[in-house]
């Protein structure tokens, strides 16, 4: 005789509510990726000559201020288009654990730079900027395995 406590029901969504899901997650990282971009830009100069100090950047400083944004930019046009939101949503997730790692390279090596990621976010204390980062980072996964199914 079975008991009820062994007929566990699967947890269902359905594809509306994936939809729904993947696009809100999607549009929550574009306004962050936006939200930097557009901060790092604004401030280029400055996010250049900080990123000139990091001991894992220093000479490619220039390059790095500029490929970034640009990158977060063309990130967050993948993420606008439906067809295209699933390489967006790749893309996103590598972006966040490449910087992820960095921030944590930077506490781990004593560095005490500022955090250069623009806006409010750069008032974050760099423990702060890693779980925020790692929110991200599984918000990405979690649009990459919603959009899969």
């Amino acid at each position: 005789m079975q008991t009820i406590f062994f007929n566990q029901t699967k947890f269902y969504l359905s594809a509306k509510a994936r939809v729904i899901i993947v696009d809100a997650i999607a549009y929550l990282i574009l306004a962050l990726f936006m939200y930097t971009a557009a901060s790092k830009l604004f401030a280029i100069r400055s996010f250049s000559s900080t990123l000139s100090k990091s001991p894992l950047i220093g000479e490619y400083s220039k390059l790095v201020a500029w490929g970034i944004p640009i990158a977060e930019l063309v990130i967050g046009v993948l993420l606008i288009f439906a067809p295209i939101r699933k390489w967006g949503l790749y893309a996103s997730f590598v972006l966040m654990i490449l910087f992820t790692l960095y921030l944590l390279y930077m506490v781990f090596s004593g560095s005490k730079l500022p955090c250069h990621c623009g806006g409010v976010i750069s008032t974050m204390t760099w423990q702060q900027h890693i779980w925020f980062n790692l929110g991200f980072v599984l918000l990405a996964f979690a649009g990459i395995f919603l959009y899969r199914k």
